[in-house]
């Protein structure tokens, strides 16, 4: 994958004036800088081990321009739980930065606020993150970062990237190696990885009104589409060609060494990849002959303001202004190699960058994964369902049914 060099964090005159004075609207109507705000005192922002030190770096020139102290603070494991149980205390961060499939438990437990952006910030944004953190009809986080799962081919083995699953393994077969396809299922299945494949059989988690509000009380794992997909995995279980002993341990190293032409994985992956020297190529996922598209979950990283904030108007204008510069998101992507959520900045990232087209390419039909705290009633039973009907534990059907009476049952509870 060609890298991109940027330098040092550069910010235009424009943004630079947003970010170091902000009015109301009605300071805006009367145009009188004088009465523009003065940003001082220090914002905190809480993140995770990857992002920690690659934003320290960023707001260190941040600093230095707009004279406001930024400290970020680095949360091993339990960045949500350290949020959650100091936001009770009325303590923690002004900012947070996680996943978007957070949004629904945080603004729930009201630890957040929402986020307002103009909308030409909003048009500038890819629209499908924009949903995955829209939460009953407001915005509550501002997106940086895209990623999804996508079918990773060794070109040497297999010329020429499937249309249909049904091609896959005809070319898997043909290549002549020991797996057909590496995808994470494991003992207790994999809900994350095995989505592709059910939503390409027509399955569903939870009913979508097409505003991105999910009924937590419409269920589709049991669904006509979502039985046809568990029956799937049971077929493609009994032919070998989905195995409960491929799990995060040995997915990679079975692609890398060869005993496979095919892996489905994310943009994680192709650090191992490439040391191995393997000539491969990123596709989207093929979905079944006949069948709909094979949409993999979307994952999105983002901004979080607490409602707990001591610098809340600041919080709010470093999220919906300094984190949508162009520069920024180029050298976040730069660091995580993940797709920037703003659109000009991931046109340029994707210029002659074969990996994340093709990650791009993938991610087209992928559907935000949920955000609703009912999703945490999936996981297990979804997980440990698949993993049945590919080792013949259960039919398809009988497999289907069970999962989605837990997960029921949880969501009632």
């Amino acid at each position: 994958m060609r890298r991109r060099t940027i330098g040092t964090a550069a910010f235009s005159a424009a943004a630079l004036s947003t970010l170091t004075a902000c009015g109301s609207d009605d300071d805006e109507n009367e145009g009188s800088d004088s009465e523009k705000q003065e940003f001082s005192g220090e914002l905190v922002i809480w993140a995770d081990e990857t992002r920690t030190p690659v934003l320290k770096e960023y707001v260190a020139e941040f600093e230095a321009q707009v004279g406001v102290k930024v400290t970020v603070e680095e949360h091993v494991e339990t960045l949500r739980e350290d949020f959650l149980a100091a936001a009770e205390q009325g303590q923690g961060p002004d900012i947070i930065v996680g996943a978007h499939d957070w949004a629904g438990q945080l603004a729930g437990d009201g630890v957040i606020v929402p986020v307002t952006l103009s909308e030409d910030r909003a048009a500038a944004l890819n629209e499908t993150s924009l949903k995955a953190f829209t939460v009953d009809g407001n915005l509550y986080g501002v997106p940086y970062a895209l990623e999804n799962l996508a079918l990773i081919r060794n070109t040497d083995l297999a010329a020429e990237a499937p249309a249909t699953f049904e091609e896959l393994i005809a070319a898997g077969e043909a290549a002549g190696t020991d797996e057909i396809l590496t995808m994470e299922v494991g003992v207790d299945g994999n809900a994350y990885s095995a989505y592709p494949l059910f939503s390409s059989m027509g399955g569903y988690l939870f009913a979508d009104d097409g505003q991105g509000n999910l009924d937590p009380n419409d269920v589709g794992v049991d669904s006509e589409g979502g039985i046809a997909a568990f029956e799937k995995f049971a077929e493609l279980g009994e032919a070998g060609i989905l195995k409960t002993t491929h799990d995060a341990s040995n997915v990679i190293p079975f692609f890398i060494d060869g005993k496979t032409a095919f892996m489905i994985s994310g943009p994680w992956a192709l650090t191992d990849v490439q040391g191995a020297g393997i000539d491969y190529e990123v596709t989207a996922i093929p979905g079944f002959e006949g069948q709909g598209p094979a949409a993999p979950f979307l994952g999105v990283q983002g901004f979080y303001v607490s409602a707990t904030a001591s610098n809340a108007l600041f919080a709010q204008e470093f999220v919906t202004n300094y984190v949508l510069t162009e520069e920024l998101q180029l050298q976040l992507a730069e660091a995580g190699g993940r797709l920037p959520a703003l659109t000009a900045a991931a046109e340029t990232y994707s210029e002659g960058n074969a990996d994340i087209q093709g990650f791009a390419a993938a991610g087209e039909d992928a559907v935000p994964m949920p955000n609703i705290p009912a999703m945490n009633a999936v996981w297990e039973p979804f997980g440990r369902a698949e993993a049945d009907a590919i080792d013949g534990a259960a039919s398809g059907e009988d497999a289907a049914t069970a999962a989605a009476q837990s997960i029921r049952d949880a969501i009632a509870s």
